[in-house]
């Protein structure tokens, strides 16, 4: 029989403690005591701060369908940045498989394990089903980035930039160039906030009740729910005016001659690849490009809004939560340094990721969702 070398047995000695007998009795109790109350999970084990992140490579960011396996890279960075900004543990998951029922069974039956999961990469129609459906158990919170931290990050922005402009949210004229389902999500947050005029543009243009032509779901609750003044026509069209334009679709582009169309003092959101070239004559611009000083990364809210909820426990991520994350991000701006460009935080912003948590974590449980309470 093969004898352990000197640095296996100082291994075991040093890890002498988990083969102890104690230990093992007090385990064993703690899943006895679990047996009956599923509550103290969050008590003996890593429950409250383990975060799944989970992809079936249905809609990577600049790549779209590449695959599972494609997009384990993905998954794997965004463990290691929720780990290193917010000491979360975090297990990246690929599925083999983009099946809406397959996903919604796989990750249910991992619910137990995890307080949270994190989509990433995943076809955002599909993803809203499947935060739907287990939002509906109320179990574990379902965080997505382009369908929660995209419209916090934008009201973060737009709060901020309105005051360089000094406009009023209940009172600017928003043009939401995107697709239904990003855009739906967006258009909730944003009627929450008090904007009463919004407009979404799809490719085809300005969505209304009356429009002719393919139609799903979400496109008829976004009809009944936006363009109150029932403009019809292109992008181009439909901009005229407008206070604000949000462009997350690149199918459906933007140019300096639609700017020029656009009313005064205009605010401009880029969140393509596109250069901030097509911006000139806004008065305020953001975007996801580097060259564009007010950067609009999902990194300035996914950390926080992840160890918000682990910090609650939360059952879900809701409205409140996020609202208090969009105002925590806007006031890291202090206001005698608002200016065209400065009205977000930068990501590295030291106190970033505690400031909103505690925001999050504030937020769930005065709108009880909090199993703390």
């Amino acid at each position: 029989m093969t004898q352990p070398s000197l640095s296996e047995k100082s291994s075991l000695s040093e890890n002498s403690d988990l083969f102890d007998a104690n230990l093992a009795k007090a385990v064993l109790e703690q899943c006895r005591a679990l047996s009956s109350d599923p509550s103290l999970a969050y008590k003996f084990t890593s429950r409250f701060n383990t975060v799944a992140v989970i992809t079936d490579g249905s809609n990577a960011p600049s790549l779209g369908d590449i695959g599972p396996l494609a997009s384990l890279p993905l998954v794997e960075q965004k463990a290691r940045l929720l780990n290193q900004t917010a000491q979360i543990n975090t297990l990246p998951l690929v599925l083999d498989s983009q099946s809406l029922e397959d996903t919604v069974r796989t990750v249910k039956s991992l619910a137990l394990s995890l307080g949270a999961i994190n989509l990433e990469a995943v076809n955002e129609t599909a993803s809203m089903e499947i935060k739907r459906r287990l939002e509906e158990i109320e179990e574990v919170p379902v965080l997505h980035d382009n369908l929660d931290a995209l419209p916090v990050l934008c009201l973060a922005a737009l709060l901020n930039a309105l005051k360089v402009v000094n406009k009023k949210m209940n009172a600017v004229k928003i043009v939401l160039a995107s697709p239904e389902s990003e855009a739906l999500s967006m258009v909730d947050f944003f009627r929450l906030a008090g904007v009463t005029d919004i407009i979404v543009c799809d490719k085809t243009g300005a969505i209304h009740p009356s429009r002719p032509g393919h139609t799903n779901w979400v496109k008829e609750e976004l009809a009944l729910k936006t363009n109150p003044r029932q403009i019809k026509g292109p992008l181009a069209k439909v901009a005229v005016d407008s206070d604000v334009l949000i462009v997350i679709s690149s199918a459906v582009p933007i140019n300096k001659d639609l700017v020029s169309t656009m009313a005064p003092q205009a605010i401009i959101f880029n969140l393509t690849e596109t250069t901030k070239d097509n911006f000139f004559g806004a008065a305020v611009t953001a975007g996801k490009s580097d060259l564009n000083s007010n950067l609009l990364s999902p990194y300035l809210v996914v950390p926080g809004l992840l160890r918000g909820s682990l910090d609650a426990r939360a059952r879900v991520i809701n409205a409140p939560m996020k609202m208090a994350a969009a105002l925590a991000i806007s006031k890291l701006v202090p206001e005698a340094d608002l200016g065209p460009s400065f009205i977000i935080p930068s990501v590295s912003k030291h106190n970033l990721v505690s400031v909103l948590a505690e925001a999050v974590s504030t937020a769930a449980a005065a709108s009880g969702v909090s199993r703390l309470i």
